[in-house]
């Protein structure tokens, strides 16, 4: 069937009250960069399936928008009976298709005075129609309340109440409805009571968060958010599980402030999994349905706000001025980029592409504490090779970063009590290979404390060791497999090197759940021997890696992260040789 808009008026300009339909394809142009042709050809299908069902409804499509089309209606009722039936027949035409071979589409209706000219049409209600369209959820409808409450008598319908959103480039807050994908039930029905307005206290991350759990790909959409907060990949549902999205996605917000800073997580994340292109895809989806809380975010900061963070940004940019006065500039950069990204890059083109203000801008979003800085640089450092060099590189980033923390003191408080509140901390975990990098490296340190001496050098103080410090770490004579039959020697290591009850604590959170400190959690570690609890551990966690990972994340779901990090070091160490 052809597309051709058809304008409501031919010659004339005139304004007329008209309900407008505006649908745009998710992730279009992720899909577009991986397959081109393709992507034309799922998009030429869809967009004639829409103007069919337009024309069926007695709609009228204005013109094409790419992606999208653009349609009038002289009867919102029928707009949004319009929009469903296109929903439904997507969904079906999914069902039917291989995988890959479908793209979801988005919908958002308005009803307004708009402005009919030649084969366009104008006015706000056409932008409020295409704002309400990227707040849908992929698969759904999102109509303004002037529809809901015209088409609510005569439809059934079942939506979700999200608010009055505060909408780009719309003076006045939109109230809102979500219609939910075909097959799918609203996440939340709200009564209408006769003359009162319906009020919601959902946030903007909450409405986020509820968008996406309705995405057909939400496992992708969580593993991304929680690869990209945790800088580890997760497969394992049972640890997925232990994590809602909501919390993820705060933690991931206040990590990343600005949009730019977070797409840059997530494609670098996603750029580096198998499936590469789907996971871009996913990308694109998180950040459409986290972009009203950034635009809502910029738009509610105060001037003093708005002082602070460019009294922020001239910190980062002195700090960056210092490291550039460093003679080994290159490998500062190196380790701020590994703080960042997770991985080692000695690609001085790929170094090029990121300046220094801009590294430290990112590194203080991932360390916003000095122990969390500290932290990160002795993740990567211990996998290095050239230690006492970058062990001296690590103090000067340090010293460098300090006044941005204050005191110690103020920087990490310490926690006093054991809290079931996931990944508060912050903390990411760094490199998934226990092999080293080979390019250079240092011994590990979890704290630096530094004086400068009369000559200029400076002196190295370890405040804390970490137990890569304390324990000997075996070499190749060594590496034969430990019989898993006699623990008494793994276990004595263990104690030596920690806190017995910490590590009780660790590994029972391990194999179970992060431990809350309840009188059940206490009568279950009780019933708990260390022996029996690494026997569970060892079968729990089938390899070295899958042991690092999740007792890496467990360390930072206990309370007392500090604690637990140098905890984990030592199980870490007792443990590996007992592995192939």
């Amino acid at each position: 069937m052809s597309m051709k808009p058809s304008s409501a008026q031919s010659s004339t300009t005139e304004r007329a009250l008209a309900a407008i339909v505006l649908t745009d394809a998710v992730s279009f142009s992720a899909r577009m960069s991986v397959d081109e042709e393709g992507t034309l050809m799922l998009i030429q299908r869809d967009l004639e399936l829409i103007a069919e069902q337009c024309e069926c409804f007695g709609g009228k499509v204005l013109k094409s928008t790419g992606d999208g089309l653009l349609m009038s209606f002289y009867s919102a009722v029928q707009a949004v009976l319009c929009s469903q039936e296109v929903q439904k027949q997507l969904a079906k035409l999914a069902e039917s298709s291989a995988a890959g071979e479908s793209l979801q589409h988005r919908i958002g209706v308005h009803l307004g005075d708009v402005l009919f000219r030649h084969q366009d049409v104008l006015g706000n209600g056409v932008n409020i129609a295409a704002r309400l369209q990227a707040k849908s959820a992929p698969g759904g409808v999102c109509i303004s309340q002037t529809v809901y409450d015209v088409v609510k008598a005569r439809i059934d319908i079942n939506a979700t109440f999200l608010g009055p959103l505060k909408l780009k480039n719309i003076q006045e807050p939109v109230a809102a409805f979500q219609i939910p994908p075909f097959g799918q039930s609203a996440t939340m029905v709200v009564p209408q009571l006769a003359g009162q307005p319906v009020v919601t206290d959902l946030s903007p991350l909450a409405i986020a968060a509820a968008t996406l759990e309705q995405a057909p790909q939400i496992r992708r959409i969580k593993k991304l958010i929680f690869g990209t907060y945790q800088g580890v990949w997760e497969n394992d549902p049972k640890v997925l599980m232990q994590f809602d999205l909501l919390p993820l996605l705060k933690q991931l917000y206040q990590r990343h402030r600005t949009l730019i800073s977070l797409e840059k997580a997530l494609q670098t994340m996603a750029a580096r999994l198998n499936h590469k292109s789907a996971y871009l895809a996913v990308a694109d989806t998180i950040l459409q349905a986290l972009e009203p809380v950034y635009t809502e975010a910029e738009d509610s900061a105060s001037d003093g706000e708005v002082a602070s963070r460019s009294s922020l940004r001239d910190r980062y940019n002195e700090i960056a001025e210092t490291l550039a006065q460093q003679t080994d500039r290159l490998r500062i950069k190196k380790l701020l980029y590994a703080v960042i990204h997770t991985a080692w890059e000695n690609d001085q083109a790929v170094l090029a592409l990121h300046t220094l203000a801009d590294l430290v801008t990112d590194v203080h979003q991932i360390a916003p504490s000095e122990a969390d800085l500290s932290y990160h640089l002795e993740r990567i450092i211990k996998r290095l090779n050239r230690h006492n060099h970058y062990a001296q590189l690590a103090l000067i980033i340090s010293e460098a970063f300090h006044p941005l923390y204050g005191s110690p003191a103020e920087a990490a408080p310490m926690v006093t009590e054991l809290s079931a509140e996931p990944l508060a901390d912050g903390h990411t975990m760094m490199f998934g290979s226990d092999k080293p990098v080979i390019d250079e490296g240092l011994t590990s340190l979890t704290g630096w404390q530094s004086s400068v001496l009369s000559d200029g050098q400076t002196s190295v103080h370890s405040s804390q060791l970490a137990i890569a410090n304390v324990c000997p770490i075996e070499g190749p004579q060594d590496a034969k497999i430990h019989d898993r039959a006699n623990l008494y020697a793994l276990r004595l290591e263990i104690m030596r090197y920690t806190n017995p009850l910490r590590a009780k604590i660790l590994l029972l959170s391990t194999v179970r759940s992060p431990f809350t400190a309840t009188p059940q959690d206490w009568l279950t570690l009780k019933s708990k021997s260390l022996d029996d609890l690494i026997k569970t551990t060892f079968q729990y966690c089938q390899t070295f890696s899958d042991l690092e990972s999740k007792l890496t994340i467990m360390s930072h779901c206990v309370g007392n992260v500090g604690e637990n990090i140098q905890a984990a070091g030592a199980i870490l160490q007792a443990m590996k040789p007992f592995y192939p």
